[in-house]
């Protein structure tokens, strides 16, 4: 038992290490909170494809949702950084949305599919001689890659528009002050 919360512990800190390093590039502790919420989408996919193949989550389960963390992020930080680069050119938050859904599409999906491909093989392989098997891992990534990437380009534009309202109140709050 211990093994597995060593790893839930390692799983927090590191959605925390990812949220901050994403403040600081983004320079907003508000917006990367609409990417660390495809984290939990992701998690759907984690559990409909074992619950799905009857394969129970196992240490190497979890080690693939560590991984999973860092991996899910990523569409989220290509769809927003864009977003960002179109609003900074002038575009409205709207139409940069949809603008940035349409051309980091493929892009996204891409990423995507070569994780959840790769994962193929390893998933079906046989037990190694030790009797280690691959295939908790395997379906975690693919499982959780196929959710997160289809709700990512979905949610995400709809978290970051909800933080972005959330911003402007509070900077404008911030405002009123003065």
């Amino acid at each position: 038992m211990k093994p597995l919360k060593n790893l839930q512990f390692a799983a927090m800190v590191s959605v925390l290490f990812i949220y901050l390093l994403m403040g600081f590039l983004f320079e907003s502790f508000v917006l990367p909170l609409s990417i660390i919420l495809t984290i939990p989408l992701a998690g759907i996919g984690v559990v409909w494809s074992h619950w799905l193949t009857g394969k129970d989550l196992d240490v190497l389960g979890f080690v693939g949702t560590i991984l999973l963390i860092g991996v899910v992020v990523n569409n989220g930080i290509v769809l927003v950084d864009y977003v960002n680069r179109l609003r900074q050119q002038g575009l409205e938050r709207t139409e940069a949305l949809l603008k940035a859904a349409d051309r980091r599409f493929r892009p996204i999906l891409m990423t995507a599919l070569t994780t959840i491909i790769g994962m193929i093989p390893l998933t079906f392989s046989e037990p190694t001689e030790l009797g280690l098997s691959y295939k908790s891992f395997g379906l975690t990534l693919i499982g959780g890659m196929t959710t997160a990437t289809i709700l990512t380009l979905l949610v995400v534009p709809v978290f970051y528009t909800f933080f972005d309202d959330l911003r402007e109140r509070v900077m404008q709050g911030f405002r009123e002050l003065k």
